[in-house]
């Protein structure tokens, strides 16, 4: 019942918003202003930090924008992370549409600090500014199209002395058996999807300071927990959009579909 409460807890109702600059959203009942995933609007006055290179443009228009875009709507979000500052950052919509895409859409915002997904195309700031050039360069798309050389075929390499995966172990590893590593396997994969919901319902709790270290969960899906990680994670719809993230859990599952298959694969 308590993963079923998670879930439906995942997406929740934002009434009555309001906003104090153009990426915060503020819901009744949640006592802290919120911050817009992955868009970056123009600071009221003063509210730039030294030294930082804050986004131009007219802040009381851009608020009012996105006070436009929520007014009269339904309003639904999505915790995304904890900023560094303690700031929940959130994902939300009006009647289903995106509010980071329509801020950036009509110039009211810059992404920044992560990637949003506007119909399809995911747009950076690097982006966004190549478009304004009029020259823009789809590095992702230009990598996916390089032709990589075939490479010749390597000789076979004779293979000797090769036993069989239900031979007996060596002496000395009699205690790394089949069912032993299954039973690692079962332990260290429960415990990734666990990791993941308490991390998970801490975020929702606004908890930031007992939220759950991604290098434990990474290390965690390193040792046997990939399934378990990935489940958790796609089930629970946590940390799907931190890319850095994502990308080294893949990274991590890709290395362990490589050794089944070279265990799986016949002996030449």
């Amino acid at each position: 019942m308590a993963l079923i409460s998670l879930l439906a807890a995942a997406s929740f109702a934002c009434l009555n918003p309001s906003h104090h600059d153009g990426d915060a959203i503020r819901c009744e009942g949640i006592p802290k202003s919120m911050r817009l995933h992955a868009i970056d609007a123009p600071e009221m006055p003063g509210a730039c930090r030294p030294g930082r290179a804050c986004t131009p443009g007219d802040p009381y228009r851009s608020r009012d924008y996105l006070a436009g875009l929520t007014r009269g709507h339904r309003v639904s979000c999505q915790a995304v992370e904890t900023d560094r500052y303690g700031r929940q950052v959130v994902d939300c919509s009006a009647d289903g549409r995106n509010l980071g895409c329509d801020m950036i859409e009509a110039g009211m915002a810059v992404a920044r600090y992560g990637q949003l997904d506007c119909g399809g195309a995911k747009m950076t700031v690097a982006d966004q500014l190549a478009d304004a050039a009029g020259d823009r360069v789809d590095t992702l798309t230009r990598a996916e199209r390089v032709d990589l050389a075939t490479p010749g075929a390597a000789p076979l390499r004779e293979r000797t002395q090769i036993q069989p995966l239900n031979a007996a172990p060596p002496q000395g590893t009699a205690w790394l058996s089949w069912p032993r590593i299954g039973l690692w396997l079962l332990v260290v994969n429960i415990l990734a999807a666990a990791l993941f919901f308490i991390d998970k319902r801490r975020a929702m709790a606004l908890r930031s300071d007992r939220r759950v270290p991604e290098a434990l969960l990474l290390l965690v899906a390193a040792i046997g927990g990939t399934a378990g990680a990935i489940a958790g994670q796609q089930i629970l719809r946590h940390k799907t959009r931190k890319r850095p993230f994502a990308n080294r859990l893949l990274m991590i599952a890709g290395v362990h579909l490589g050794i089944i298959l070279a265990l799986a694969a016949p002996v030449i």
